[in-house]
């Protein structure tokens, strides 16, 4: 072994087996992943239409790509202006709204009250704030505003995913749903 002192805990993961009091840590993180874990899985079941609203390029392709890889259909938008036209025209509706605050022309509040101002489901739809603004008053504001929850930058994954399966309905609309087929 060449002079190799060898710790319990070190044959099978080469480190030294973790302190005690790094205990509740360790837990916590092991029950984050495998939360992670159950909402990937609740994520490519799923599925859906989602559109990504970011005036970032950087983040929008961050954001787009997360859910992607969880199994969404994402369409991107560059501001609050686009994120109205998208949600008002779109062929098939999106299931939700992924939407930054700060963006030139239209901001995330304002956009969001216009497309709250569409008429039926479109009006309806989830919005979900996605933004650096980290203080309990600016969660206030978005709620306040319209929007239906709140996730702060930089994004995890588990937390876009959460947020959306608080607000989407268990299984996707399909024109086979509609048509009683």
């Amino acid at each position: 072994m060449d002079g190799d002192i060898l710790h319990p805990g070190t044959v099978e993961t080469g480190h030294p087996p973790a302190s005690p009091a790094l205990a509740p840590a360790l837990s916590r993180l092991a029950g984050r992943a495998a939360d992670g874990d159950r909402l990937m899985g609740w994520a490519r079941g799923r599925g859906g239409r989602l559109l990504v609203v970011d005036d970032s390029a950087t983040n929008r392709l961050v954001i787009g790509g997360l859910l992607v890889r969880a199994g969404f259909s994402v369409e991107l938008a560059q501001g609050g202006a686009e994120a109205v036209a998208a949600v008002a025209t779109a062929p098939i509706p999106h299931e939700a709204v992924l939407m930054d605050l700060s963006m030139p022309e239209v901001d995330g509040l304002s956009a969001t009250a216009t497309i709250r101002s569409l008429s039926g489901e479109r009006g309806r739809i989830p919005i979900i704030a996605v933004t650096a603004n980290a203080q309990p008053e600016d969660r206030d504001r978005c709620l306040d505003a319209g929007m239906n929850d709140y996730v702060t930058k930089p994004v995890r994954r588990s937390d876009l995913l959460a947020a959306l399966e608080r607000w989407l309905p268990r299984a996707p609309s399909s024109q086979n749903d509609e048509l009683g087929s």
